[in-house]
């Protein structure tokens, strides 16, 4: 008798982990936000992922930058967490609630200004790996007195490797040694002018659609900042939130 009340004990607790487990994978991915407190509207990208130990972390993406969720859970389809933002030194923090249907989430987050209201829209499990980077990015070069804007492709080889070509007005560069690790992008570029040959490497971080880089060379430095091409553009909001 003691030994079937252990076994159906151990089913329900198998059971109710899977449960939680499939809930959790219910909220993990990317998600686009769209934020009202009357009269403005803005835009962020959320991303939820599980770490080894499997608890739900985040990221949140916006016009005025990166920062990263906190006290998140999701039970019974109701997502919950905080974000903090900061502004030169001061920190402000909205909580945020929101119930998931398929694959929408709807809720509201509150803050110091008040209440807003919000609506999400499931983009899809988060890229990893060589895949979080593979794609076209437009990428744009900051140099004395103008910018140039110029095409990023990044492929995946069949042994995972990866190989780039970048293509501007100018023509086509080559790219070499093309590396992912831990969110960091690297590569050489060599580019030719006539019968001068030009090399100089990228240093730059990937966060979600975007990469904060540089370019380093003899002629020194020039900041080259990338956006995926064909990822949501957030709208411009007249308050952040």
């Amino acid at each position: 008798m003691k030994k079937r009340i252990a076994a159906a004990g151990f089913v329900i607790i198998c059971i109710m982990s899977a449960q939680l487990v499939t809930a959790a994978e219910g909220i993990e991915g990317v998600w686009e936000f769209k934020s009202h407190l009357e009269p403005m509207s803005w835009s962020a990208t959320m991303t939820i992922t599980k770490n080894a130990e499997g608890k739900l972390e985040g990221t949140w993406s916006a016009e005025f930058g990166e920062s990263t969720l906190s006290d998140i859970t999701f039970e019974k389809d109701l997502l919950k967490f905080v974000q903090t933002s900061d502004f030169g030194g001061q920190q402000m923090k909205t909580t945020y609630e929101a119930t998931l249907e398929g694959t929408k989430l709807t809720g509201k987050g509150n803050s110091q200004f008040g209440e807003s209201i919000i609506a999400g829209t499931s983009q899809g499990q988060a890229k990893s790996g060589a895949d979080a980077i593979v794609g076209t990015w437009q990428i744009t070069i900051t140099v004395p007195a103008r910018e140039m804007v110029d095409k990023l492709t990044i492929t995946k080889n069949a042994d995972n490797s990866l190989s780039g070509n970048l293509v501007s007005q100018r023509g086509e560069s080559t790219i070499s040694n093309v590396k992912f690790n831990a969110g960091k992008l690297t590569f050489t570029r060599t580019s030719k002018m006539g019968q001068m040959e030009f090399t100089s490497t990228y240093d730059g971080t990937v966060e979600g659609d975007s990469i904060k880089g540089v370019f380093r060379s003899d002629f020194g430095d020039r900041e080259a900042n990338a956006t995926r091409i064909g990822a949501a553009k957030p709208e411009t909001p007249n308050k952040p939130k």
